[in-house]
């Protein structure tokens, strides 16, 4: 009996980046679109880390999305006006959205990572919650159409590891967050928000097994998580 059948979960969610797919090819990805951009990208980057630090884990009433860019571009451009968002949303989308919907064409898993979520898809519910757009990620790395359920946590005005997109997911699968794993890559946006909202709470390390965690439990490749978790 695995793991997934004595916590009684009924629904595994996954964060995508690094933890479907090897970080080092987001990084890279994110270099190249970035790199005619800098002092966009970098003062980017410093927005969201401002808005993970003021939101901690709390929960928070979801926003729009379009309140969300609204809240971001005022932190990057105070006293911004309508002519400065639509500049920023035209802008964000040209750098990061329209590029990464190339770059992520030539997205590759890691091994044993589809024939795991193949696995789980006919007994759990499947849920994808990332802090960035989705896209074409979950087609590229072929596993799109395993998943039930599929948000970016902008979609609800926040940024793991924020309370906020991880209890919106729960309502949309209507499923309590004891029912619950959250499999994802960064011990603090995804271990310490997926525990912060109640629910079960497993970390993808592939570079060591002896890592400190707060999750329920850390594998360090897929056929390990597939063992574990699912046999």
């Amino acid at each position: 009996m695995g793991l997934a059948e004595q916590w009684g979960i009924k629904a595994i969610a996954f964060d995508i980046d690094g933890t479907l797919y090897p970080k080092r090819a987001l990084d890279i990805r994110l270099a190249i679109s970035s790199a005619f951009h800098l002092p966009f990208a970098i003062r980017y980057n410093m927005m969201r880390q401002r808005i993970r630090e003021a939101d901690g884990m709390e929960y928070h009433p979801p926003v729009s999305f379009e309140e969300f860019q609204r809240r971001e571009c005022a932190l990057m451009y105070p006293g911004s006006d309508d002519r400065r968002l639509e500049w920023f949303r035209e802008k964000e989308a040209r750098v990061f959205h329209s590029a990464w919907e190339r770059l992520f064409l030539s997205i590759r898993p890691f091994p044993g990572m589809k024939e795991a979520l193949t696995k789980a898809s006919g007994r759990y519910i499947l849920c994808a919650l990332s802090d960035f757009p989705i896209g074409v990620k979950l087609r590229a790395l072929g596993v799109e159409e395993l998943f039930s359920f599929k948000a970016t946590s902008e979609d609800y005005g926040a940024l793991k590891p924020s309370a906020t997109p991880f209890i919106a997911m729960l309502d949309a699968i209507s499923l309590p967050a004891d029912a619950v794993l959250y499999v994802g890559d960064s011990e603090r946006k995804d271990i310490a928000g997926a525990k912060g909202a109640g629910m079960r709470a497993a970390l993808i390390s592939p570079s060591s097994r002896k890592v400190y965690s707060k999750a329920d439990l850390v594998f360090s490749s897929w056929d390990e998580f597939s063992a574990e978790v699912l046999d």
